[in-house]
C-alpha cells in the first residue's frame, strides 16, 4: 500500500461516478412517469371515422355515453359500425375535472346508431377515457389519416388555382 492515498482518491472517484448514475438515472425515471401520465386523449384531439377505409369484422361495440345537456333522455349509444359507415368525427373539447377520467367532445357526422338510441348527427357528449381510447383504437389513431391529408391539399390547391 502507499502511503500517498492515491486509493482513497480512486474510491472516492469511483463512489462520486456511481452518484452521479444514480441521479441521472432518477431524473430520468422522473421524465418517463410525467410523458406516461401525459399518454391518452388530450383537449383538442381527434378521432375521425373514414367510411372509405376498412373495418374489422369483429368490430361491433356499441358505447353508451351521455349528452352534455343531460335531462331524462341524456343517454346515447355510438355504434362503431355506424360510425364507419357514415363517417364523422369526435373533437375533445374539455377534461371533465370532477369526474377524473370523463372528457366533453363533439361527435358530428352522418349517423352513430342504427337504431333510435343514436345520438344524432351533432351531439356535445360525456364520455370516459376507456371509451375514447376504444373510439381511437376503432378509428386507426387519433388525427386525420394521411390519405385524407393529401385529397384536402390536392383539393385546396386545384381551389386555389380558379
Amino acid at each position: 500500500m502507499r502511503a500517498d492515498g492515491s486509493n482513497t482518491g480512486n474510491l472516492s472517484s469511483v463512489i462520486l461516478g456511481l452518484v452521479v448514475l444514480a441521479l441521472a438515472g432518477t431524473v430520468g425515471t422522473v421524465g418517463l412517469i410525467r410523458q406516461v401520465a401525459e399518454i391518452g386523449p388530450k383537449v383538442g384531439d381527434i378521432v375521425t371515422f373514414d367510411p372509405l377505409e376498412a373495418l374489422s369484422r369483429d368490430m361491433r361495440t356499441k358505447i353508451s355515453v351521455q349528452r352534455a345537456s343531460g335531462g331524462p333522455d341524456a343517454a346515447c349509444v355510438l355504434d362503431i359500425g355506424a360510425l364507419h359507415a357514415g363517417g364523422g368525427s369526435v373533437v375533445i373539447e374539455a377534461s371533465q375535472a370532477q369526474t377524473g377520467d370523463g372528457y366533453r367532445v363533439h361527435w358530428a357526422g352522418a349517423r352513430n346508431s342504427d337504431d333510435q338510441k343514436g345520438c344524432g348527427t351533432s351531439e356535445d357528449l360525456l364520455v370516459d377515457r376507456a371509451d375514447i381510447e376504444t373510439l381511437a383504437m376503432a378509428a386507426g389513431g387519433y388525427g386525420v389519416s394521411p390519405k385524407k391529408l393529401r385529397a384536402n391539399t390536392v383539393w385546396s390547391a386545384r381551389s386555389s388555382a380558379r
